[in-house]
């Protein structure tokens, strides 16, 4: 199952490489259905196998490169943006020489250069060489929203029907965070279609806007079920600022209809789902110990960064604290990596700055680079609360799709 899975995915490569794209950045969930036991699911972390966790994106990353240069030439662009990714890897393989663990920190170095912020640099390939470049991200956060909803409806039902008993829901074998981040994505989606009647993402089918007014209110119970706090508020602040930036006004009777399905769905769901145990973290019930280790790892990012200038190394921080890592963006690159970590967050912080004047001088031109760098955000505020460099791929794809997007839209208007 595992080569069928990684089979399937590397075909959609060849043929359809923004397709691929969207399951590679779902393949820690995708690869789980190698080895759930759907009898006797067990809501629980597996370790990620190396043939679909490495070789399959290393190997997709190729034939994507491979398949645009057999029809021509592949056309990048390089720019701001990707002197930080350069600034990053530079700095991770120079600070791995004073790591406490020279091999785990040249094995952390590697994995995020092949399967982290190579999904950056992939997603501007694509978009990039692809004539029809809005039909290719209209394809990729339909795929998302597809992918959200089969794996969120077949977690919930092996949770329900066989027996689910941990307190934060997710696939079986996948760790709750990149599950709750994929279902997070498809509420953004599936909210964009309803504000925009579709429009948005060229939805012109009436029977498909309807289904996906039934689809929000599922997928919004599901992210709740999640129990990720982190990732609900980053869809929720991220859902509000498109509303702010767009200006989007939403017709009274369809707030109205949206709400009356999601309050059934809420009372379903009450009944068949232990209320207590599911939705405890989100009461702040029990959750002590998730809200003192992030104070912790808080308390110890900035004590190593005090006494250690030039930083720790990477994946050197749980040498120094109890914790396995400081759950924050911009902490962890100051306390692994020091004054070139506080550089790096620096530089960070100016694209982040940059994005959003890009989006707000072109809001009323193409709305797509509004949802794009809500996206963005969407990532960025998730990341300020359970954050591992090498595995936010979403983050660096989200920077990927905005840029290359914005290059080629101020292409195509300044030949028109």
């Amino acid at each position: 199952m595992t080569i069928l899975l990684a089979l399937f995915i590397l075909f959609y490569c060849i043929r359809k490489p923004i397709i691929g794209l969207a399951l590679l950045l779902q393949i820690n969930i995708i690869r789980a259905f190698a080895v759930v036991d759907y009898n006797n699911p067990v809501f629980d972390t597996n370790e990620s196998d190396i043939i679909l966790g490495a070789i399959t994106p290393i190997l997709a990353f190729v034939i994507i490169i491979l398949r645009f240069n057999f029809k021509k030439k592949v056309h990048y662009v390089i720019d701001e943006f990707d002197w930080y990714f350069v600034f990053t890897i530079v700095v991770l393989f120079f600070s791995s020489l004073y790591a406490p663990n020279f091999i785990e920190a040249i094995g952390y170095s590697f994995k995020y250069l092949l399967i982290g912020s190579s999904f950056y640099f992939i997603s501007k390939i694509i978009i990039i060489n692809t004539v029809d470049y809005r039909g290719a991200v209209n394809t990729f956060f339909k795929t998302t929203l597809i992918l959200s909803l089969i794996f969120g409806c077949v977690a919930s039902y092996l949770y329900v029907f066989k027996g689910g008993t941990a307190n934060r829901l997710t696939f079986p074998g996948v760790h709750p965070i990149p599950f709750s981040q994929l279902i997070g994505l498809g509420v953004l989606i599936s909210f964009m279609i309803f504000i925009t009647n579709g429009s948005l993402f060229n939805i012109k089918s009436k029977l498909i806007f309807r289904l996906n007014i039934i689809v929000l209110p599922i997928l919004t119970l599901i992210l709740f079920g999640t129990n990720t706090r982190g990732v609900m508020m980053a869809t929720a602040v991220a859902a509000f600022i498109y509303l702010l930036i767009a200006k989007v006004k939403i017709k009274k009777r369809t707030l109205y209809v949206v709400s009356a399905l999601m309050i059934v769905g809420l009372v379903v769901a009450i009944n068949y789902i232990d209320f207590e145990v599911l939705f405890s973290r989100i009461l702040w019930r029990g959750t002590s110990k998730s809200g003192d280790d992030r104070l912790i790892a808080y308390i110890d990012s900035l004590y190593l960064f005090i006494t250690h200038p030039l930083g720790v190394g990477p994946d050197g921080f749980k040498h120094y604290s109890t914790l396995p890592y400081p759950h924050n963006f911009f902490l962890e690159n100051i306390a692994n990596y020091g004054i070139f970590g506080l550089f790096l967050d620096l530089y960070f912080f100016l694209m982040g700055a940059l994005m959003f004047l890009i989006t707000l001088k072109n809001r009323h031109k193409d709305i797509m680079i509004v949802f794009l760098f809500v996206v963005y955000f969407y990532f960025f505020i998730e990341a300020m609360f359970s954050f591992t460099l090498w595995m936010h791929k979403g983050l660096y794809l989200s920077i990927g799709l905005f840029v290359a997007y914005y290059y080629r839209f101020k292409k195509s208007n300044s030949t028109v």
